[in-house]
């Protein structure tokens, strides 16, 4: 559905919701009794065709947007040009749904992630480093030797001298 429709599709509950509303109004203040009857079946009447339009939007409307969605199994992250990261999942319709995050974002959600993963552990009595696994069995890319190398100078620093 193109957006356009949808909005025709909304417009019309608001028109629907609006003649109720009136109906009501003018049914509250009439002082004919059959006056009245008049304007209260005219709210029904409305009342029905807005449960109508409603349905029709929410049938526009829930497809669109996943309920829940699940982290890919395989790379449901990844770095992409330009400096951003996308999240990928898949939602409960099977549908793909990406979420794009700046490198900045990227960064702040990890670290919250982190924190809120340790504290969900520790809720149901797991410890996290019990959890954290090692990423391979090699050494880390871009991780200090085991021993840093000695580099000959005085023994004090200069500003202590």
């Amino acid at each position: 559905m193109r957006s356009d429709e949808l909005m025709n599709l909304i417009g019309h509950l608001c028109e629907a919701y609006q003649n109720s509303t009136a109906h009501r109004i003018a049914a509250a203040y009439e002082l004919d009794h059959d006056e009245q009857q008049l304007h209260l079946a005219g709210q029904r009447q409305w009342d029905e065709i807005a449960a109508h339009r409603l349905r029709e939007v929410e049938r526009a409307v829930l497809p669109a947007f996943p309920e829940q969605a699940t982290a890919e199994g395989f790379m449901p992250v990844r770095a992409l040009p330009g400096g951003k990261v996308e999240l990928r999942a898949i939602d409960t319709g099977a549908r793909p749904v990406a979420v794009l995050f700046t490198g900045t974002e990227a960064l702040n959600l990890g670290g919250r992630l982190t924190a809120c993963g340790a504290v969900a552990l520790d809720r149901i009595g797991l410890k996290p480093d019990a959890e954290l696994h090692p990423v391979s069995g090699g050494p880390a890319t871009g991780t200090a030797p085991a021993s840093l190398p000695t580099v000959p100078g005085p023994a004090t620093p200069a500003h202590q001298r």
